[in-house]
């Protein structure tokens, strides 16, 4: 124990300087930009991509800075990042810790966030490495925001994503209509469109 203590003691992921603001990821910045650059440049991506969030346990509160309890995942408790990975192989190509109120201000706003809002910068960050690639993103009802959907698009990816219908619901969007059409069918069946000759997919078919 004492020898693993010692090593642990020694053990560091940066050669930064420690700044004069206070942050409490200060330590771990550049091991994830230096992440996310080496998978930008060295992994070959397949056309398809998954981003979503994942949960580090870890039990105690006092000792992981950024520490969450998020009830609705199988290990609630410890670290969350968001990260996006490829959907043939499953290898993650980038990360991003998810700092909320923690965040330094002196650090000033995160990529992309400015006028456009937190879920569209965090999807262009998160996927930049493969704009202008036509590439496909899965995406959860989380991440199921119109502008985000569109921004991906302005920079050649295409998006699709779970869809909730809740109170805000566009009026003039059939919602009953697509629910009946699904209705009976399976996960992954296809539904033909008799009227206008088109095959819409149920569930991730």
């Amino acid at each position: 124990m004492k020898r693993f203590d010692a090593i642990t003691a020694a053990l560091s992921f940066t050669d930064a300087s420690k700044p004069t603001y206070r942050d409490k990821f200060w330590e771990v910045r550049q091991l994830i930009a230096e992440w996310n650059k080496n998978m930008a440049e060295a992994f070959s991506l397949s056309w398809i991509l998954c981003l979503d969030e994942s949960m580090l346990i870890w039990h105690s509160h006092w000792t992981c800075p950024g520490w969450v309890f998020c009830p609705r995942k199988p290990h609630p408790f410890g670290k969350e990042y968001h990260s996006a990975c490829c959907g043939m192989s499953g290898l993650m190509f980038s990360v991003e810790l998810v700092e909320g109120k923690d965040h330094p201000v002196d650090l000033g706003p995160p990529e992309f966030e400015t006028g456009v809002g937190k879920t569209v910068g965090l999807l262009l960050r998160m996927l930049k490495s493969c704009f202008h690639t036509g590439r496909y993103v899965v995406l959860d009802s989380g991440f199921c925001v119109l502008k985000a959907l569109v921004a991906l698009h302005e920079k050649g990816i295409y998006a699709g994503a779970l869809i909730k219908k809740r109170q805000y619901w566009p009026a003039l969007v059939p919602g009953k209509v697509m629910d009946e059409r699904f209705t009976g069918k399976s996960q992954g069946a296809g539904l033909h469109d008799e009227d206008h000759g088109n095959w819409w997919s149920v569930g991730g078919g």
